[in-house]
């Protein structure tokens, strides 16, 4: 059991746990992964050392608001899975995706910097595995590139992402665009993302 999945058993804890998780999300989200403990503890209305009960490190609890984001980034991707066609899905996935990176730091954040936990990595697999149903499906129905994979998807908006985040650009608008670069090249015909 890692120290992610270790949940506290009083009901006072459980609650405490979750106001240091929405907490940090606040303040990830607004300052960074920059922002600090004592910073996140005031924010949730706990000491430092509840804090750290819950999560030894502080990578740990940046883990777990990323693990919160990408499970809800899944599920949009879950949603896509089940539209008519997958190019379109995608295509909308990629726009909601970039729009919620342009504002919250916590995650853009997360998906550049490298956090080596285990809970984190299977959530990040969990995502990608979805993802890469998507793109098999848009490429079965010949939107995509035949030598398109998630791999590629992931080195090109994650690049995208990580210069985005270092420049801080928090416009919607310049992160959907990006976005949709990364789709057009992604396109079996290598016409420009609709």
């Amino acid at each position: 059991m890692t120290a992610l999945e270790t949940q506290p058993r009083r009901a006072d804890a459980v609650r405490n746990r979750a106001r240091v998780v929405a907490a940090a999300a606040e303040a990830f989200a607004e300052r960074g992964l920059e922002a600090s403990v004592p910073d996140i503890a005031a924010r949730a209305g706990v000491g430092k050392a509840t804090v750290y009960r819950s999560f030894p490190t502080k990578e740990h609890l940046m883990a777990a608001v990323v693990i919160e984001r990408l499970r809800a980034f899944e599920a949009l991707v879950r949603t896509a899975l089940d539209a008519e066609r997958a190019w379109p899905a995608l295509l909308e996935v990629l726009d909601r995706h970039a729009e919620v990176l342009a504002t919250d730091r916590a995650l853009a954040g997360g998906l550049t910097r490298q956090i080596d936990l285990p809970d984190l990595e299977a959530a990040r697999g969990s995502m990608w595995a979805e993802l890469a149903a998507l793109l098999d499906r848009a490429r079965a129905e010949g939107d995509l590139r035949a030598d398109v994979s998630a791999a590629d998807l992931r080195v090109l908006w994650a690049g995208a992402c990580r210069i985005l985040v270092e420049d801080r650009i928090e416009d919607p608008a310049v992160w959907r665009r990006y976005a949709a670069l990364v789709a057009a090249a992604l396109r079996s015909d290598g016409t420009p993302a609709p």
